[in-house]
């Protein structure tokens, strides 16, 4: 999801040292500025049948219901003696038929060297802020309307009204229930309200994506806990130029805060792996991206076959954008990234006999993302990197096998510590700010919403990052 739409206000008054967190010893309370105006949106007047929990006879009142149980989730989970204000709308978001925009979201206010402050000289997201000061920085009603000053709100979400029409998302839908039992051609509202107010509440990292730059030269308190294991060095000590390299450097951007460390391996399963058999040049296990849609990879046993370099006709014929000429039949088929969505490139593969797919990716970095949907894919399909996909053709033939190694976490590295999404090339309001999808079970703060989440009960390593960056749960 989307996090980028912020308006970044105010800083407190002057700089002071580090500082004890203010005491708060009550539940927060997350409350909804509706700024959509009558008829539409939020106020939707649309009637509509009860679903999945929720009792509103319209859509605008399921849609306020749902919004009202992720609030109260969130307040339910944290500490804080101010009232944290959600400023919420349905707006068109960026989307086409295949995909798009669900939601967007972030605080609407930074403050830094406020009184109560964790950290001196860094930014925090305005409910935090609030929670530490243990008062309210902007006091004041709720905002008049959308993006409107006194700007007194803690942060600004946007859900896509266009969801499920023409050319956005097509065939698709919001689902409306408390219950995450969304339909699959449905999207689970609750699952996205949840992930954006997340956003707002703190998990977003401020630095320009175009320069690397800070904001007035501060870094934010989420950018302490991000380290790249190559470079040695937290985002808020690196250079503008070392955290554009950061920002793009796949698995070597981890959280490092002790709450998410401690917690990981109670909420990620076994690593999605190959195992390459022969030839022995190039034996071994690699760490792979586990494909969002098709069949789950195994613990035990896996898929075991030979590797085919696929080649559908056109062109350089190896990106499977075309219905495939050569015989895959019992093969594990070989995919260049690139020209199509990923589900198309393992559909194809499927089609022409594969029993599985991997897709290496064209970009330095990390393993080929792997993300979509298809009900249609019935093949396991992972994503590897440039470097091993190159490898893989060279070595001529290989046979390896798809498999969960339940000696790693699915979402860590091999030292424990939980993996950020940091792709090549930079995917604006998503890289950094989000858990990389080769988390397993899928995290509730990846930057895609998947249909297997829990949100309903199950927030995952969310609340362990706000408890790294300073809040106090409950």
């Amino acid at each position: 999801m989307e996090n980028r739409i912020l308006r970044l206000l105010s800083t407190a008054a002057a700089a002071i040292a580090v500082l004890s967190f203010a005491t708060s010893a009550t539940a927060a309370n997350v409350v909804l500025n509706n700024v959509d105006p009558p008829g539409s949106g939020l106020n939707d007047p649309t009637p509509a049948s009860p679903v999945g929990g929720n009792p509103g006879t319209t859509v605008g009142d399921q849609r306020l219901n749902v919004f009202q149980f992720a609030a109260d989730k969130w307040g339910a989970t944290l500490e804080s003696d101010v009232t944290i204000i959600v400023q919420a709308s349905f707006t068109p978001l960026p989307c086409n038929a295949a995909g798009g925009v669900l939601g967007a979201a972030g605080t609407l206010q930074i403050f830094a060297n406020f009184p109560g402050a964790g950290v001196a000289n860094t930014w925090y997201h305005g409910a935090l802020a609030n929670a530490q000061a243990g008062f309210d920085l902007t006091p004041g009603a709720p905002d008049p309307g959308l993006l409107q000053p006194p700007f007194n709100d803690d942060m600004v979400a946007f859900f896509n009204a266009n969801l499920g029409s023409p050319g956005c998302i097509e065939n698709s839908g919001w689902y409306y229930g408390l219950d995450n039992n969304q339909a699959p051609n449905q999207i689970d509202f609750l699952s996205v309200v949840t992930h954006e107010i997340s956003h707002g509440i703190g998990f977003s990292e401020f630095a320009d994506e175009g320069t690397g730059g800070l904001i007035a030269g501060l870094p934010g308190i989420y950018s302490t806990f991000m380290f790249d294991t190559a470079q040695v060095k937290t985002f808020a000590e690196m250079t503008d130029a070392e955290r554009l390299v950061a920002q793009v450097s796949g698995n070597n951007l981890v959280w490092i805060g002790a709450s998410v460390t401690d917690a990981a391996p109670a909420a990620l399963g076994p690593r999605p792996s190959i195992r390459i058999l022969r030839p022995k040049s190039i034996a071994g296990t690699l760490g792979v991206q586990q494909a969002s849609f098709g069949p789950p990879l195994r613990v035990n046993g896996g898929m075991t076959g030979q590797v085919k370099l696929v080649d559908d006709g056109v062109a350089g014929g190896t990106d499977a954008c075309e219905p495939i000429q050569n015989n895959l039949n019992g093969k594990i088929a070989l995919i260049d990234r690139g020209g199509c969505a990923f589900t198309t490139k393992v559909l194809n593969a499927q089609a022409a006999g594969a029993k599985g797919a991997i897709v290496a990716n064209n970009q330095p970095g990390g393993p080929a993302p792997m993300g979509g949907f298809s009900p249609f894919v019935t093949i396991p399909s992972v994503g590897i990197t440039l470097d091993q996909g190159d490898a893989i053709k060279a070595a001529g033939k290989v046979n390896l096998k798809l498999i969960l190694d339940p000696t790693k976490l699915a979402g860590a590295n091999d030292d424990g510590f939980v993996q950020l999404y940091a792709p090549n090339p930079v995917q604006p309001g998503s890289s950094k700010s989000h858990f990389d999808t080769s988390a397993t079970p899928n995290l509730l703060m990846e930057p895609s919403i998947t249909a297997d989440l829990d949100s309903a009960t199950d927030l995952d390593l969310t609340p362990n990052v706000f408890e790294d960056i300073g809040w106090v749960l409950q």
